[in-house]
C-alpha cells in the first residue's frame, strides 16, 4: 500500500541547493498525513457514517436547494435542444446509452477507430462492433432526425458488413454491396467519431481554443484550458508536452491580459505528462527531473499572473502530487501568488482528509491555493485495478451516492476556509449545483469567495442559468469551462471518459435529456 512519507524527503537535503526550486526539507509526517493513509482502503460503511454527519444540513437549507435544484433541472429540460452538432451528439449519447450493448458498441468504435492506420483493420473493428448491436430497436425512437437516420445507417450498415453465406444469393448480394461500400461506411463512421470527438475539444490548437473562447467569455463565462495527451512514455514525450504547456501559458497569459488569476483565464498541467515514470517507485528521480519542470511552468504562469491547476490522476499518484505541491508552496519566487491550484477527487475515501493537508498546508505557506473539486473520471480503472491486485478493499467509493456525500462534506470544508481557499466546484448536477450555492450563503457572496466549473460540450447549458447578474434573473456567481486542446489523435482516452460519464443512466447529463423521467 502505497503512504505519504514525507519522510523520504531527507534525501532531498543532500540535494545541490544551486538546484532551481530547491527547498531545504519538509516537516515530519503529520496528523493530516496519517489519517490520509488511513483512509486509503477504509470500509466504505465506516466511511460513509462520517461523512453523513459532515455533510448534513439544516432543514430549512434542505427545502431551498430542493427548490433551486427542480428550477434548475425544469429549465434545462425546457430549453430548447441543443443545435447544430452539440444537439446531434446530445442526441446520440441519449438514444445509444452505456446501458445498451449498442451504445457499449459505439464507445468502442470512437476509443479505437481513429488511431487504426490501415483500412482493412479498420472494417474489421467496424463489423465487428455494429454486428454486436440491434439497431432496429432504436429505429424512430429519436425525435431527431439525424438520429433516426444513424439508426438506420448503423443497422444497415450491420447487414452490409456481415460475411456473406455462400448458399444463399441475398447474401451473396448483400457481400458485393458491402465490398462496394465499406469506404463509404468506414468514411461516415469515421465522421461520426470525430464529431463526437469536436463536441468536447475547444480546438486543435491553443490559438484556435482561446479564439473558440471568446463567443463564451463575453456571456461572462472563464476557462481553464488543458492540453490534452495521455502520460508520457518517453522522455521525448515528456518534453514535447512540457514545450506544449510553455506554449500555451504564453497564448493564455497574452490573452488574459491582466485581468488576473480569478477573471481571467488559467491552465491545467499533468503531472504524469510531464515524466515518463511519475510513480511512487521513481520519487528520487521525480523530484530531480520533474519538479524543475514544474516550477519553471509556475514562475512562467505567475509571470502572467494566470492560475495554474495541477490535474487529478490515478489514486496512487495522490501522494507524490501532494510532495510537489508542497514544494511549491514553500517557493520564495512564487510568494504572494494566489495562482497555485491543485485538483481533488470526491469519490477517493481520503479526499474528506485531503482537503484538511491542503488547508493547513495553505495556512503554513500563507497561501491562499486554488482547489477544484471534482468527482472523478478514472471511477471504472480504479475498481478495476483494485480487483486485479486482490486487494481487500477499494480507494474509491463503490456507490455514486456515496461520492455525491463526500463531495458535499469537502465542498463544507472548503468552504469554511475562504482565507486560504478559493473553491472551484466542479459539477454538472443540478442538485450538487444547488447545495453549493446556498451553502456558500448567497446574500453573502463576494467576487472571488468560489467559482463552479464545467467541462466544454457538456456543462454550459446548465451554467448559462448561473452566469450572469442577478437582475438578469441569474445566480450571479461564476463559471470556468475546462477546456481541453488538441486534435484527433490525442483526445481519445478523454473522450471515451467523456463518454463513460454522459453515457452511464446515473448520469445527471443523461437523466435530464430523457423526458419520460420526472425532474424530481
Amino acid at each position: 500500500m502505497a503512504e505519504i512519507d514525507m519522510n523520504t524527503m531527507d534525501t532531498f537535503h543532500q540535494m545541490d541547493k544551486s538546484h532551481q526550486g530547491y527547498i531545504t526539507e519538509f516537516n515530519d509526517k503529520s496528523e493530516f498525513e496519517q489519517r490520509i493513509n488511513t483512509a486509503w482502503r477504509r470500509a466504505e460503511p465506516e466511511a460513509v457514517e462520517e461523512l453523513l454527519q459532515a455533510a448534513a444540513v439544516s432543514n430549512d437549507l434542505d427545502h431551498k436547494i430542493y427548490d433551486l435544484a427542480f428550477n434548475l433541472a425544469h429549465n434545462l429540460r425546457e430549453r430548447k435542444t441543443s443545435s447544430g452538432k452539440a444537439g446531434i451528439v446530445q442526441g446520440l449519447l441519449q438514444e445509444f446509452s452505456l446501458s445498451s450493448q449498442e451504445g457499449v458498441a459505439l464507445m468502442c468504435l470512437a476509443e479505437a477507430l481513429l488511431r487504426i492506420p490501415d483500412t482493412a483493420t479498420r472494417d474489421l473493428l467496424i463489423r465487428d462492433k455494429i454486428n454486436q448491436g440491434n439497431w432496429k430497436e432504436h429505429v424512430g425512437q429519436s425525435s431527431l432526425m439525424f438520429v433516426n437516420a444513424a439508426a438506420w445507417g448503423l443497422m444497415l450498415t450491420g447487414k452490409l458488413m456481415e460475411t456473406p453465406k455462400q448458399t444463399s444469393l441475398s447474401s451473396v448480394l448483400t457481400g458485393l454491396l458491402a465490398r462496394s461500400g465499406r469506404g463509404i461506411i468506414r468514411k461516415a463512421v469515421d465522421v461520426a467519431m470525430r464529431m463526437m470527438g469536436e463536441q468536447f475539444v475547444t480546438g486543435e490548437t491553443i490559438e484556435e481554443a482561446v479564439d473558440h473562447a471568446k463567443v463564451l467569455e463575453d456571456k461572462g463565462f472563464r476557462y481553464s484550458y488543458d492540453m490534452l495527451g495521455e502520460a508520457a512514455l518517453t522522455d521525448h514525450d515528456a518534453e514535447r508536452y512540457f514545450n506544449d504547456y510553455t506554449q500555451a501559458i504564453h497564448a493564455i497569459g497574452k490573452a488574459s491580459n491582466g485581468k488576473g488569476v480569478y477573471d481571467g483565464p488559467g491552465i491545467s498541467i499533468k503531472l504524469s505528462a510531464l515524466h515518463p515514470r511519475y510513480q511512487r517507485a521513481q520519487i528520487e528521480r521525480v523530484h530531480k527531473e520533474l519538479y524543475g519542470k514544474v516550477f519553471e511552468l509556475a514562475r512562467l504562469a505567475k509571470q502572467y499572473n494566470i492560475g495554474l491547476n495541477i490535474d487529478a490522476e490515478e489514486s496512487e499518484r495522490l501522494e507524490i502530487s501532494l510532495e510537489l505541491l508542497e514544494r511549491l508552496c514553500f517557493e520564495p519566487e512564487l510568494a504572494n501568488w494566489k495562482g497555485i491550484g491543485f485538483v481533488i477527487q470526491a469519490y477517493q475515501k481520503r479526499c474528506f482528509f485531503v482537503v484538511d493537508y491542503i488547508i493547513d498546508l495553505a495556512k503554513r505557506s500563507q497561501k491562499r491555493l486554488m482547489i477544484r473539486l471534482v468527482k472523478g473520471a478514472y471511477w471504472d480503472s480504479e475498481i478495476k485495478k483494485a480487483q486485479i491486485e486482490g486487494m481487500d478493499d477499494y480507494p474509491v467509493f463503490t456507490r455514486k451516492v456515496h461520492t455525491d456525500l463526500s463531495y458535499i462534506a469537502c465542498a463544507k470544508k472548503l468552504l469554511a476556509a475562504p482565507e486560504f481557499i478559493y473553491p472551484q466546484f466542479a459539477t454538472h448536477n443540478a442538485q450538487t449545483l444547488a447545495t453549493i450555492y446556498h451553502l456558500a450563503d448567497p446574500s453573502k457572496y463576494y467576487a472571488g469567495q468560489y467559482e463552479f466549473q464545467c467541462l466544454h460540450g457538456m456543462g454550459e447549458p446548465l451554467y448559462e442559468q448561473v452566469v450572469g447578474p442577478r437582475e438578469q434573473n441569474k445566480l450571479g456567481v461564476p463559471c470556468r469551462i475546462y477546456a481541453p486542446v488538441g486534435n484527433h489523435e490525442t483526445l481519445l482516452a478523454y473522450l471515451v471518459r467523456r463518454l463513460l460519464e454522459n453515457g452511464a443512466n446515473t448520469s445527471f447529463v443523461n437523466r435530464i435529456a430523457d423526458k419520460t423521467l420526472k425532474v424530481e
